[in-house]
């Protein structure tokens, strides 16, 4: 048993007039409503009702309690009737999480995009080079690549990112272009703290040790080695959109040499999701369609172009 037990049938009892007429608004017997409302007043150990055969009437107390009552139920409503709101246009703040290794640039337009359409919406972008938490950062969702490990969380797929293997076209001409994942050992690889880079196989993924003179997390020092000229690079087909159609990078097009890791949005429940994230979900769902298709290769880039003012 609560406080609350037996405010709402009080409040049907005395707007209406009537234990009947209020049991059959709520539909519940009479003997109930009865029982409801005596012990409510057992509760608070004063009499709320005056009861006879032709009508029921407040007391003094009953008078003020109802009143106070009265404002708890309009409350109530407005409080239901904006959450209701909230459901039909998005408000508020969504804090998005990405991570920035290789830019932020595509995803954060796709993400300006929805929030463009929204004019009630606060969006708030969260840029790490680590993979953020869903709960301990307060974040509604979280935007992650390759295969997810936490069980506990939910995960809805939207598309695809691929890496190439990319270089300026003088390295090319020096050292030539590897033909097969055996030729990479005679090129200087540009590759992150662990010297490896991962490409498609059959069985999934498949994991090479890549030697060269340059190492870094991030991706725009990788970026910046392979537009000078150091080496040759594995980096995200989206990420190098403009060294590819201006000719500053070129890129390998067989398709041994790419790498496709999925795309996901990961969030906290699966039910009962706030409209903002529901609307987040589709709309990125139909903005990577053609990605979930099937992955990016050099000549999607034309899709990527950014639109003229």
């Amino acid at each position: 048993m609560t406080p609350w037990d037996g405010v709402h049938e009080f409040v049907q009892v005395v707007e209406i007039g009537s234990f009947t007429r209020a049991a059959e608004s709520l539909g519940v017997s009479k003997s109930f409503i009865s029982k409801q409302v005596t012990d409510l007043e057992n509760r608070m150990g004063v009499r709320l009702l005056q009861r006879t055969t032709r009508q029921v009437s407040l007391t003094p107390e009953g008078e003020v309690f109802y009143r106070h009552c009265k404002e708890m139920a309009d409350a109530f409503e407005r409080a239901q009737s904006t959450v209701s709101e909230m459901q039909e246009k998005p408000t508020g703040l969504l804090r998005i999480a990405l991570n920035n290794t290789y830019g932020v640039e595509f995803m954060a337009t796709a993400v300006a995009e929805f929030a463009s359409t929204y004019d009630k919406l606060t969006v708030e972008v969260v840029t790490s080079s680590t993979d953020s938490d869903l709960v301990g950062d307060a974040n509604d969702v979280i935007i992650r690549y390759g295969q997810q490990e936490d069980s506990s969380l939910y995960a809805r797929q939207i598309g695809h990112q691929s890496f190439c293997l990319c270089a300026t076209p003088a390295y090319f001409r020096k050292h030539g272009k590897p033909k097969n994942l055996a030729d990479l050992k005679e090129h200087n690889c540009l590759t992150n703290r662990s010297g490896y880079w991962q490409f498609n196989s059959a069985g999934g993924t498949m994991k090479v040790k890549a030697n060269g003179t340059w190492r870094c997390d991030d991706g725009s020092g990788i970026l910046a080695a392979a537009r000078c000229g150091l080496g040759l690079a594995q980096l995200p087909v989206v990420f190098i959109r403009r060294e590819l159609r201006t000719g500053q990078l070129v890129a390998l097009e067989d398709e041994w040499s790419f790498f496709d890791r999925d795309v996901w949005v990961v969030y906290g429940h699966k039910q009962n999701l706030s409209l903002k994230v529901q609307l987040l979900l589709n709309f990125l769902g139909q903005r990577f369609m053609r990605a979930q298709q099937r992955p990016e290769r050099l000549d999607m880039i034309s899709d990527w172009e950014e639109p003229e003012d």
